[in-house]
């Protein structure tokens, strides 16, 4: 825990050697991690204008910093996914997705750029928008699973 201890020899014990307070709470690294990944995700939410989610990413961050073991934080920054989507429909525009926005490509493909497949997937459903996943195939494989669970319930 990083506790700056010192060993005393004359009182046959250990000391803190500056002020110290022992965490109220612990968490494993796995545990750490899942409140990291839920605070970055209560963060895009509020980013879409769910204000509610704001400050819920304030105290998940916070958990998981005080909890963590000093570990540098961009150390643990991973590179985004990137999606290649064609609008099929009459409709071009494409403003429900400009958060995720990275490029335009030729006619009506774009470029996105997400970390999570579950809320990138929510958009591109929820934008009412007629589209095609040209790549990765992963995603679009992702996607039909996702959705078939779904339609089992209706």
């Amino acid at each position: 825990m990083n506790a700056p201890l010192l060993y005393c020899a004359r009182k046959r014990g250990y000391r803190y050697e500056k002020e110290y307070v022992l965490p109220s709470f612990f968490l494993s690294e796995s545990e750490r991690e899942t409140v990291r990944l839920l605070a970055r995700q209560s963060k895009e939410l509020s980013s879409f204008g769910y204000g509610k989610y704001e400050g819920q990413a304030e105290i998940l961050s916070r958990i998981a910093a005080e909890s963590g073991n000093g570990k540098d934080e961009s150390a643990m920054t991973r590179e985004p996914y990137i999606a290649e989507i064609e609008m099929t429909g009459g409709r071009t525009s494409a403003a429900p997705l400009e958060y995720f926005l990275c490029g335009k490509a030729e006619g009506h493909t774009f470029t996105y750029a997400f970390f999570d497949p579950d809320i990138f997937i929510s958009v591109l459903i929820a934008g009412g928008l007629d589209f095609r996943i040209i790549k990765p195939n992963w995603l679009r494989a992702y996607m039909k699973e996702r959705l078939s669970g779904i339609l089992k319930f209706l």
